[in-house]
């Protein structure tokens, strides 16, 4: 059968789906010795202006996260030098089975003596993956962009408002240090 009839078709990894003299490999999809294998379980789908071949996946590949990705979290636990985080979003897209570390060396570009001056549990954080060595997801917020972007008092547990440049709670007005995301909410 012509690989031009086969779009549609259901393929398995490993299925032949045609030669690269006739079509381009396209997304899931490989090359061996010439020929083009499908990849993944899924469709074929052809590109016939492009002269393409691609399988597009029936099951959803699992997310991973990768160095350079940006995440949201909840910070979990601060200790002197580090910070673990619960992350709830990455690259905009909500999730839940995800943890990063950060060491306080990660956390900004000016030197901070401990990760208590610049975050507190509870604290919405927005980071940045800048390892996945060893299976852990290791984190920073030195960019001006990163870092807290929703507080809340440690004495009251109420919001605290970023105003004329320092964190100040909306309900006790305690002011509290933290490292704040350029966009960090403002009242």
């Amino acid at each position: 059968m012509s690989i031009r009839n086969k779009n549609g078709k259901f393929v398995t990894p490993g299925d032949r789906l045609g030669v690269i003299e006739e079509f381009l490999p396209g997304s899931g999809t490989y090359v061996d010795n010439g020929d083009i294998y499908s990849l993944t379980t899924g469709q074929i789908v052809m590109d016939m202006p492009k002269r393409e071949v691609s399988v597009r996946p029936l099951v959803q590949v699992p997310l991973t996260l990768k160095k350079g990705d940006i995440v949201i979290g909840h910070v979990a636990t601060v200790q002197d030098r580090n910070s673990t985080v619960r992350i709830i979003q990455v690259n905009g897209k909500a999730v839940s089975a995800f943890t990063g570390i950060m060491h306080v060396s990660d956390v900004s570009k000016s030197y901070i003596k401990t990760m208590f001056d610049a975050f507190k549990v509870g604290d919405i954080i927005r980071a940045k993956v800048i390892s996945t060595a060893n299976r852990e997801s290791h984190l920073s917020t030195q960019d001006d962009d990163l870092g807290v972007i929703q507080s809340f008092c440690s004495y009251c547990g109420h919001q605290l408002i970023l105003m004329n440049g320092q964190l100040q709670c909306s309900h006790c007005r305690r002011t509290e240090r933290r490292k704040i995301a350029k966009n960090h909410e403002k009242a």
